[in-house]
């Protein structure tokens, strides 16, 4: 029974062995296929010359629109409105995957990502472009006086599983620090 069933699965599609995203490069489809809420759950890495913390990351909902625009607490705490997510070249491998997973003590998400038929560089990867300089920070009523540059990375590795990577570094007069967070973001449900 066991050979008829993989002898079956060999027959069929790839895309019918898992509703991954492997080599999808249509950034409409992209945008539709994770359009909706989602949670996330993770953990972040914050260092600078005195500090060193790790924590479990905020879980706020994220929302992806089919335009592209992604919307969550920290887009509107940072800048107040939503951002768009370009697909992009690669930026992360499996070696830097595997890097940003240590960083923040969550090597456990390679384990529910890993029944991908490919690795990460062959999967799209949106970006957020954060580049918000102190001057203007200052301008959000109630923001501190801080600068925050970097990228926010979502990974779309399957339809109900995506990764975020951010790596931020986030400058005032008195220092700059470095935040690495990882999150894997799931389909909410109310």
């Amino acid at each position: 029974m066991r050979f008829f069933l993989v002898t079956l699965m060999l027959g069929m599609p790839v895309s019918a062995l898992a509703d991954g995203f492997c080599d999808v490069t249509d950034v409409s489809e992209v945008h539709s296929r994770i359009a909706g809420k989602w949670h996330r759950e993770g953990s972040m890495s914050f260092v600078n010359a005195t500090t060193d913390i790790e924590r479990p990351s905020d879980p706020y909902i994220t929302e992806f629109f089919e335009t592209g625009l992604v919307a969550n607490k920290f887009y509107d705490d940072l800048t107040g409105a939503m951002q768009l997510a370009d697909l992009v070249d690669t930026l992360y491998d499996v070696d830097k995957v595997d890097d940003m997973l240590d960083t923040t003590g969550r090597s456990d998400f390679a384990d529910v990502l890993s029944d991908t038929l490919c690795g990460p560089d062959q999967l799209p990867q949106l970006v957020v472009k954060i580049e918000i300089p102190v001057e203007n920070r200052s301008q959000l009523a109630g923001a501190p006086d801080i600068g925050v540059f970097g990228t926010v990375t979502y990974v779309a590795y399957f339809d109900d599983r995506l990764l975020e990577i951010s790596e931020l570094t986030v400058k005032t007069d008195e220092t700059v620090a470095f935040l690495t967070e990882t999150a894997l973001l799931t389909p909410y449900s109310e």
